[in-house]
């Protein structure tokens, strides 16, 4: 019996021996994927305040109590480090699983390391110091396991947060190098998704960045800042090949530039992963039975367009949208974008004027076109009468739009239909107690069909349009304006829209033209297109005008450059944007 006893206390000694050299981690929580704090063990000596002091060529252990259970969907690590010198690598261990990792040297006065690691049972990790100067330790403050955006930041001139995927490697004279990774997987499609934003008063020079490829493949473009966010996709598709490497310049304390991989989900080749931080919008799921009469057009004969949840809008700035490749589209008649500065603004391109006018043409006569303005036309009145080349339309117009046609059981075209249950999909349009109303925002339209250079006029004047659907501010600006005129420059106005064929009774619609005229050209420009181009077109068949022209000219000589630069100035100051910098990428 005594020898029993003997034997029971040699044995918990040895195991109290065991857990003298098993102490806990101090000042690094960690925690699970529910928030759960989870232990951290490590050999003596114990590690305080979050500091791992390593050794070269020596490795040292950390436990997890109770193990760390990982599924998919939770499965990213976020650990704030407050200090890192050296190289160290880390490697997650389970009983199945490996995943090893370096820790990013640029962090080195602190911040935030993002990573995923494979669903799996981890009992913890190994640090071990790499090849350096000097001996290399890091202080963690915190790590938590759950579902967080993977991405690299650069704020206040130095990187702030880091993931693999796009990782700092070299950083010499004002330029940065990065690596793209998807670990040991080919990059998926998709691209390189920045936001970008300006913090100091002053516009700052835009960002040079040369896109790299595994080949000789190499492209340079320039990333205007603005005094707001914008997310910008450069789509491989755009590029026409996929970036391993990148070289930014230009970043300096007044940038906030946040930069990861965006990945088209698969099938649909539309849309952002979860991780990714998809763009604002409102969602709703498209009422059943809705405008699902049957009706006709005249030509209609265009294949049917995909499911609006399979075509989910691309976010692009509007350089990417006026020059996508066409052959890179996910259907063949049209592509939606979702515009970077203001994703409240959906815009339609289309590959031809046919498709644009099943899906507009009846909306512009609706609720623009003189003398049709508030009713719907059959197409065999209105499909031969001339239309726009392109559109712009607010929640209030479409909802209107559609209300009507269910109110009159009118039957629209399958395009038509498609539309609307598009923009109940993303969020342009609602339905609440069995009517249609208006969302956020509003969209756009332009056709393939236009030349290049009419392409970019038509969709400069629709992006002031979109600009005032989602501004309020810029809104009252331009009422007051507007208030500002005298009556004969009111006159004018009321009398080119009309000629124009827009219905002047409407004082939204001409006050919303008022502002995009104005701005769809530099204020440098603006005087040439309306005391000569316009009036020129004008008195080819109204002579008469003559007269009306020249007094009006005269007794207000800068009645288009001074409401011109007026709006221009406020677009600036608060949006970074003229009629010369709305797009973002620069080829």
């Amino acid at each position: 019996m005594r020898r029993f006893w003997v034997m029971v206390l040699w044995v918990l000694g040895l195991w109290c021996s065991g857990c003298s050299r098993s102490l806990p981690v101090e000042g690094f929580p960690f925690f699970d994927p529910a928030g759960k704090q989870i232990s951290l063990f490590v050999a003596s000596p114990g590690i305080r305040e979050g500091t791992f002091q390593l050794e070269k060529g020596k490795t040292l252990e950390v436990k997890f109590s109770p193990p760390l259970q990982v599924v998919a969907g939770s499965n990213t690590v976020r650990l704030q480090i407050a200090e890192y010198r050296g190289r160290i690598r880390m490697e997650f261990r389970g009983s199945k699983t490996q995943y090893p990792l370096e820790l990013p040297p640029a962090l080195s006065e602190g911040g935030y390391f993002t990573f995923e690691i494979p669903p799996s049972k981890y009992e913890g990790f190994r640090l071990s110091g790499q090849e350096g100067k000097g001996p290399p330790h890091v202080v963690f403050q915190e790590g938590r396991v759950g579902s967080f955006p993977l991405h690299t930041r650069f704020e206040g001139g130095r990187f702030v947060e880091i993931t693999p995927s796009f990782i700092p490697e070299t950083m010499d004279r004002g330029a940065t190098i990065f690596r793209l990774s998807s670990g040991n997987e080919p990059i998926p499609p998709g691209g390189v998704r920045f936001q970008v934003l300006n913090k100091e008063p002053a516009s700052s020079s835009p960002i040079r960045t040369t896109f790299f490829g595994s080949g000789k493949e190499r492209r340079t473009v320039t990333i205007r800042t603005r005094p707001i966010p914008e997310d910008v996709i450069v789509y491989d598709t755009w590029l026409g090949f996929t970036p391993v490497r990148i070289q930014v310049e230009g970043l300096d304390k007044g940038v906030v530039l946040t930069a990861g991989m965006f990945h088209l989900s698969p099938g649909s080749r539309g849309g952002a992963k979860p991780n990714q931080n998809p763009v604002p919008g409102s969602f709703t799921v498209p009422p059943k039975g809705a405008l699902t009469g049957s009706g006709t057009t005249l030509n209609a004969v265009s294949p049917a367009l995909p499911t609006p949840s399979s075509l989910s809008p691309l976010p692009a700035d509007l350089e990417t949208i006026l020059s996508f490749p066409q052959d890179g589209w996910r259907t063949k008649e049209v592509e939606v974008f979702r515009w970077s500065l203001f994703p409240e603004i959906l815009i339609f391109d289309t590959k031809d004027y046919t498709i644009q006018k099943e899906l507009f043409h009846r909306l512009a006569f609706y609720l623009e076109k003189k003398g049709y303005r508030g009713k719907l036309h059959p197409d065999q009145k209105i499909w031969d009468l001339h239309g726009w080349n392109a559109h712009n339309y607010r929640g209030e117009g479409l909802s209107a739009f559609f209300n009507e046609a269910e109110r009159t059981q009118f039957p629209l075209n399958p395009k038509e239909r498609w539309l609307a249950d598009y923009l109940l999909t993303f969020g342009i349009l609602r339905r609440e107690n069995g009517k249609y109303t208006a969302g956020r925002g509003g969209i756009l339209s332009i056709s393939r069909e236009s030349s290049d250079p009419h392409r970019r006029l038509l969709l400069t004047h629709e992006a002031f349009h979109g600009v005032y659907y989602v501004s309020k501010s810029f809104q009252d600006l331009v009422s007051t304006l507007w208030k500002e005129l005298s009556p004969e420059e009111r006159k004018f106005w009321l009398y080119i829209l009309s000629w124009m064929q827009y219905d002047p009774s409407d004082p939204y619609l001409v006050v919303n033209e008022f502002q995009a005229y104005l701005l769809q050209q530099p204020p440098t420009l603006v005087d040439r297109y309306f005391k000569e181009t316009l009036p020129q077109r004008i008195l080819e068949k109204n002579p008469e005008m003559e007269g009306f022209f020249k007094e009006v000219f005269e007794k207000h000589p800068d009645m288009f450059v001074k409401p011109a630069l007026r709006l221009q100035e406020f677009l600036k100051k608060n949006f970074g944007i003229s009629s010369s910098t709305l797009t973002t990428l620069r080829p």
